[in-house]
């Protein structure tokens, strides 16, 4: 928003003078309590569970609930992404004598808080992330359920074609002292008795204050998505989660994402 100006000179009003410099103060002191760390702090420490593709390394998961899809109701059938926005599923392959040509770039930002925690803002931009969907069922889980869109990871291993795009992924979270090693994502938002693994340091799901994803991913869709078999195709996700934000007893916010999209649709439509 334009400071509202002297329609004489052209310049800010007085009145307005103090508070913006009073705002840009405030700005420049929060940025200058800021400090960088290296983004392989945050990278190096993802993938370290399969508990949801093994023997591949776990990352988050998006859904959309029954009922819900960006705000509203029944738009899509609930459904289920998995995108390898930490490059972890690349490194996985690349290991193994595939090259997705997968880059993440982003940066890594930490502020000491007066508790004595830490505030970490981690932004990524993913090119050539490899991503897949299925429609959930009530049998159905991460291997075996058939997929609506793309290839898992492992499918790829065995001769599949990667499903690829560019994703923004985006996640606020607080942690245990300024400079302490950086927690596997994982950690922060799943049951550790259901998804095991040696997360350090172990943080609650509520500390978590802010997560988003934003992919783009262009492959081929398959029959459960209500599309001929073989149809190139496009998966987008959009999530955003306001996790500082206490459940609601219903509508967008009761599972605190107000914003929950996973679209498939053929290309060109």
């Amino acid at each position: 928003m334009k400071p509202r100006t002297n329609p004489r000179s052209g310049t800010p009003s007085p009145n307005l003078l103090i508070p913006m410099v009073v705002l840009m103060t405030i700005i420049c002191t929060r940025q200058a309590q800021s400090q960088r760390r290296p983004l392989s702090d945050f990278l190096d420490a993802q993938g370290s569970t399969t508990c949801f593709t093994p023997p591949a390394p776990a990352q988050l998961g998006w859904a959309t609930g029954p009922g819900k899809t960006n705000g509203n109701a029944n738009l899509t059938p609930p459904r289920f992404a998995l995108i390898d926005y930490s490059g972890v599923e690349a490194k996985y392959l690349f290991d193994r004598g595939i090259d997705l040509g997968t880059t993440v770039n982003g940066t890594v930002m930490e502020r000491a808080l007066a508790d004595g925690h830490a505030l970490v803002t981690v932004d990524l931009h993913i090119h050539n992330a490899l991503g897949w969907a299925y429609n959930i069922t009530p049998t159905g889980d991460n291997n075996s359920t058939p997929l609506a869109f793309g290839a898992r990871v492992l499918d790829v291993l065995n001769g599949a074609t990667p499903a690829l795009g560019n994703v923004h992924f985006h996640i606020e979270f607080v942690n245990s002292a300024p400079g302490a090693p950086l927690p596997d994502v994982v950690a922060v938002s799943q049951d550790p008795v259901n998804c095991p693994g040696p997360f350090v340091p172990p943080l609650s799901y509520s500390e978590v204050d802010f997560l988003s994803i934003e992919a783009s991913i262009t492959g081929t869709l398959h029959a459960p998505s209500g599309f001929a078999e073989g149809t190139q195709g496009m998966l987008a996700v959009k999530q955003i989660g306001l996790l500082s934000q206490p459940p609601r007893s219903s509508g967008p916010l009761r599972d605190q994402f107000p914003v929950e999209s996973i679209d498939l649709k053929p290309i060109g439509r």
